[in-house]
Parts: C-alpha cells; structure tokens; sequence
C-alpha cells in the first residue's frame, strides 16, 4: 500500500513539473518575438503531459531492464524513443489542427514543440543514465556483501574447525587416563562419541538450542570429572531458552579447567545463562578468577571462541575473572 502511494506522489509529481516546464517554456519563447503572443494553452498541456507520461514510462522501463540487462546504449535508446513517440504524437495533432503551421518559419508552436521535445529528451537522458548508474551501484555492492558473507562464513567454519581436533586431543588424553576404570572408561567413551557426533551434526549450522549445547557441555563437564574426581565441581544454572551458535560454551568451560586445575586442590566452575533485556548473557566463572584480557592470544579455545562471538555479532567480555558473552535473543 506505501509502495502504490510513493508511485503515486512520484507520478503526480513529474506530471506538475512537466506543467510548469511547459509552461515557462511557451512564454519565454512567446516573449522572444516582437509581438507576444501566446501559445495555445491546448498544445501546452498536451506536449508537456505526454512527455511528462514518456518520462516516467522510460524511467519505469530503465529501471526494470537495468535489473535485467546489462545493456546500457540498449536502454538509452529504448528511452530516446520512449521521448521521441511522444513528441511525435504532440506534432500530428498539431498538424491536425493547424496544417499550415509548418510552412511559415516564424511560427512560435513549432519552435515551442522542438526547444520543448530536445529539453524533455535532455532531462530523460539525465535521469536514465542516473537510474542505469545507480543499479551498477547497487549490483556491485549486492556482490561485494555477498562475497563479504561467503567469506565471513568461511572464516567462521576455518575457526569452529579448530575447536575440533584441539577438543579430541584433550579426550583422547583423558581416554587413556581411564583405561585402569572399564565402567568409566565406556560411559566417557560414550559421552565422547556424543560430542564428536554433536560437532558433526552441526558443523554447519548458524545457530543451535541452548539445550543442545548445555547437554555436550554437561557430558563434557561429567567425562572432566571422572578424571579429576573431588578435585573438579560444576554447576549448570540456565533460565532462558534461545538458540546460540554451536560449540561456544565448551571450549570456554574447557579453558577453565586446562589453565587452572593444576594450580589448586580444589576447582569450582559456575556456569550461568540469563536473558537481560533482550540479549541472552552466558557468564563462565571458575574460582580461581585469574583471567585477565592478556590471556586472550595465549590459547587457542579462548582466542578462537572470541573471534568466533564477535563475527557473529556478540559481545565477548572479561569481567571479574571470568568471562560474560552475550548475543541478542
């Protein structure tokens, strides 16, 4: 309904223009003459309202064909003619008319209906190649934010990609640690093979549910403590539900745990999600709260989550020793 509306006021808009163009140019070229006189109001309204129509057809036509073709001289001419058929039309009814104008020189409506056609033809030349330069424009930029996103997303896959074998290493580390425990050793394996088949199933995707990801956190937490026993406690406190991009949470929980268990009898790992206003807050805390934003280029997980979260539009915060992402909800 506003697009019919805009057409509408455009329409209406160059047709008063066409008016007023017309107008002005019949008494200034009325006043060139000794005796002013002037051109009849009929022929007037007539050539200006069909070049005014023409304008905007040929603006129309340009506009569809510059999506479509890439043919600059074509649409020109499909715009000179377009102006030419309309002054055309002015020209036979006048002659209808008035057949004996075209033999007297000095007669002001034949020059009125020429200076008026070249000056119509003029601004419609103008206003096509402006309409034809900007599809160029927006075609360019259309391609250059397509590549932008293909990239974008290439490099988003490149940096999920190396969660994966940094991740494997870690458990098959820990696989090896459990061999001395067969009970163990198959519920880790079984919880292992769940995260792998996780991280298979959606390498691809854009976004998953946070339920999702808060199951292969919580298998991932509960393989840690098999290995590390009384040493190592969590606690999962979600109060949201929203989708979230895959394999971020773990390899944050996972940086916890492989920067700080080694430094302390006992490490405690708070893992919480709230949605504030719109935005879904992830906050991982360990109770050694060491983490400062130097740490940021030393490990891999950490490094490439947070690149990760700033492609994709979060906000990736160190705050009070631990770290606070957030993404729109």
């Amino acid at each position: 309904m506003k697009k019919n509306g805009s057409y509408f006021s455009i329409t209406l808009l160059v047709l008063v223009l066409s008016l007023l163009i017309g107008g002005i140019l019949s008494l200034i070229i009325g006043l060139r003459y000794d005796e002013f006189i002037w051109i009849s109001p009929y022929i007037t309204i007539l050539d200006s309202i069909s070049l005014g129509i023409a304008v905007l057809l040929s603006l129309y036509f340009t506009r569809y064909l510059a999506a479509r073709s890439k043919s600059a001289i074509l649409m020109l001419l499909l715009s000179f003619g377009l102006m030419l058929g309309a002054g055309m039309i002015t020209f036979i009814t006048f002659f209808f008319l008035n057949p004996t104008a075209f033999f007297y020189s000095d007669n002001r409506t034949v020059t009125y209906l020429l200076i008026n056609l070249l000056f119509f033809i003029s601004i419609n030349i103008i206003t096509s190649g402006f309409v034809i330069f900007q599809q160029t424009v927006l075609e360019k930029e259309k391609a250059l934010n397509e590549e932008k996103g293909l990239k974008t997303q290439m490099e988003l896959k490149l940096l999920a990609s190396k969660i994966n074998p940094h991740f494997l290493f870690n458990s098959l580390n820990l696989m090896v640690s459990l061999l001395s425990q067969p009970d163990k050793a198959e519920t880790a394996l079984i919880n292992l093979s769940e995260i792998l088949r996780y991280q298979l199933d959606f390498s691809d995707a854009q976004t998953v549910s946070l339920g999702s990801e808060l199951s292969v956190v919580e298998k991932y937490l509960s393989i840690q403590q098999m290995r590390f026993g009384e040493k190592l406690t969590y606690q999962v406190d979600c109060h949201t539900e929203a989708q979230i991009p895959p394999m971020i949470i773990q390899p944050l929980v996972e940086n916890c745990i492989k920067h700080n268990i080694d430094f302390t009898e006992h490490l405690h790992i708070d893992l919480k999600i709230t949605n504030e206003n719109g935005q879904v807050v992830i906050t991982i805390l360990d109770s050694q709260a060491i983490l400062n934003p130097a740490m940021l280029d030393k490990g891999v997980g950490l490094t490439v989550t947070r690149r990760r979260v700033e492609y994709l539009g979060g906000i990736f915060l160190i705050k009070n020793g631990g770290i606070e992402i957030s993404f729109k909800s």
